[in-house]
């Protein structure tokens, strides 16, 4: 894990920030493409799903357009890549489905494996947040900002097209302290399939939008949970044992998720990964 103290300003100084923190990472991981493919990635070449993806974002999330081309400056890599990583992170997560719940009292969790890092955002003009991502995204997978809007990204069950709908999370930690207006902000704004958006808020309210192609579907909270991800039987299992369980907070529940679990808190502005605490 890497802990970048800060992304601030601007969505391209933003994306400078992380670039220069995960730099090396991301060269490492660049390198592994064949001479062929990293000569095509320069070149800006991409497949018709890659244009197809790098257009949506332009035109509906340019904020994140722009925070892509600052880290590809910032870390050295073609931002084609970083379009491309992108998508296989998308196809990952819809094909993993991970666990992910959000609880009534202000938390949201999901279960995190392979590279993750902790960013610390403070983009000009809108909240700031405490974020755990992929060092080649520009979308947080779970957060809280400084509000106390707390955030879990999790893949549908259908591949995204066009506009990702995952990267609505990160909108609604810039822009929202509370459930209601941040559920509204999901259903209206464009955005495909394979995404499922996990929210709570400092009050203690809290709910999902389940993101398909062509429709949108609000998830309300049964005994004070709600679930999304992994199979039926997994997700009624965590189910169960949350609304069981008496012990509350972050510790109990990033000990219910499987794996290195990333919660965060919107009551206390906290996020908990791999057995450590984070403070916004």
């Amino acid at each position: 894990m890497n802990d970048i103290s800060a992304c601030e300003g601007a969505p391209r100084d933003q994306g400078l920030d992380q670039g220069r923190a995960s730099g090396a990472l991301l060269r490492a991981r660049f390198a592994e493409r064949t001479p062929w493919q990293r000569l095509a990635f320069r070149a800006g070449l991409a497949d018709a799903a890659g244009r197809e993806l790098a257009r949506g974002i332009a035109r509906y999330f340019p904020h994140q357009a722009e925070t892509q081309a600052g880290l590809a400056v910032g870390a050295g890599v073609p931002a084609a890549w970083l379009g491309a990583e992108l998508a296989a992170e998308l196809q990952r997560e819809t094909a993993a489905q991970p666990l992910a719940v959000a609880r009534s009292g202000g938390e949201v969790g999901r279960a995190l494996d392979g590279p993750w890092l902790l960013r610390r955002s403070r983009p000009e003009g809108l909240f700031a947040s405490l974020e755990l991502t992929r060092p080649w995204l520009t979308h947080s997978l779970v957060g809280v900002n400084e509000r106390g809007l707390a955030v879990a990204v999790v893949g549908g069950g259908e591949p995204a097209r066009g506009v990702p709908g995952a990267l609505l999370g990160q909108d609604c930690l810039e822009r929202f302290e509370a459930l209601e207006a941040a559920l509204e902000w999901c259903e209206g704004r464009p955005g495909g399939g394979g995404a499922v958006v996990l929210i709570a808020d400092a009050s203690g309210d809290a709910g999902a939008i389940e993101i398909g192609s062509g429709q949108r579907r609000v998830l309300r909270p049964e005994a004070g949970v709600v679930v999304a991800g992994g199979t039926e039987s997994d997700a009624s299992e965590l189910s169960k044992r949350l609304t069981q369980d008496t012990a509350r907070g972050g510790e109990a529940l990033a000990r219910a998720l499987p794996g290195a679990a990333g919660v965060a808190l919107g009551s206390e502005r906290r996020l908990l990964a791999g057995g450590e605490s984070f403070s916004l």
